[in-house]
């Protein structure tokens, strides 16, 4: 079993940053303001579309299968009460000679071992805790 670690550490009242491994990804997390960077749900969406490409990616050299060009475009539907998406439309465009029967097997399997995908399409349980800390010197 494989676990992933990530820290997102808010940098100001509209920024925040993920920190994966040596890198970095900028977010914005002040409600409502798409100028100070991806929100939540876009970074969410990007997710689900970069699991996609790493298993087209991976199924191209297994099937021996030639793609020239592939994205992935994707767009979520919020309620607000609760705030959750209802619904993901997801549809991957490869540019490709290859029969269309050859294309649609490569993107069955990316689907089907995509660990986002499984994740977003089955659910999964989501353990959360509260850890508080004090200022330097402070006591909590």
């Amino acid at each position: 079993m494989q676990t992933y670690h990530v820290i997102v550490q808010r940098l100001d009242d509209a920024h925040a940053e993920a920190r994966i491994r040596s890198f970095r990804l900028a977010t914005g997390v002040q409600r409502g303001d798409l100028s100070v960077g991806p929100n939540a749900v876009e970074t969410l969406l990007s997710a689900l579309g970069t699991c996609l490409l790493t298993n087209v990616n991976t199924l191209m050299e297994q099937m021996h299968v030639s793609i020239q060009d592939a994205y992935v475009e994707l767009q979520g539907e919020r309620q607000d009460k609760p705030p959750l998406l209802t619904h993901i439309t997801c549809r991957l465009v490869l540019v490709s000679a290859e029969p269309r029967s050859r294309l649609e097997t490569l993107f069955g399997l990316a689907q089907k071992w995509g660990t986002v995908t499984n994740t977003l399409a089955r659910g999964v349980p989501l353990d959360m805790e509260l850890e508080v800390q004090a200022p330097d010197g402070a006591n909590p």
